[in-house]
């Protein structure tokens, strides 16, 4: 997949999606170099259907693991 950025250069998508504006939001984090190693789900008694909640990830496979959780959704790529 190619992005055109304004002046019509091919860019990365870091570069297409991560612009100045975006990475001065205090509501983002951007860990690099990060694999998520498991979705974090919650079960509630009025509903049938687990949801989605955050995720773990590790930057190795024996480090630490973190937790991020969202208060609206979970988008999976």
């Amino acid at each position: 997949m190619t992005y055109i950025d304004k002046k019509f250069e091919r860019v990365s998508s870091e570069a297409a999606y991560l612009t100045p504006d975006v990475m001065a939001r205090p509501n983002l984090t951007v860990a690099i170099r990060a694999t998520v190693t498991r979705i974090l789900f919650e079960n509630k008694l009025s509903s049938a259907k687990p949801r989605a909640v955050g995720v773990e990830f590790a930057e190795t496979e024996d480090g630490p693991r973190y937790q991020a959780k969202a208060k609206k959704e979970i988008i999976l790529s």
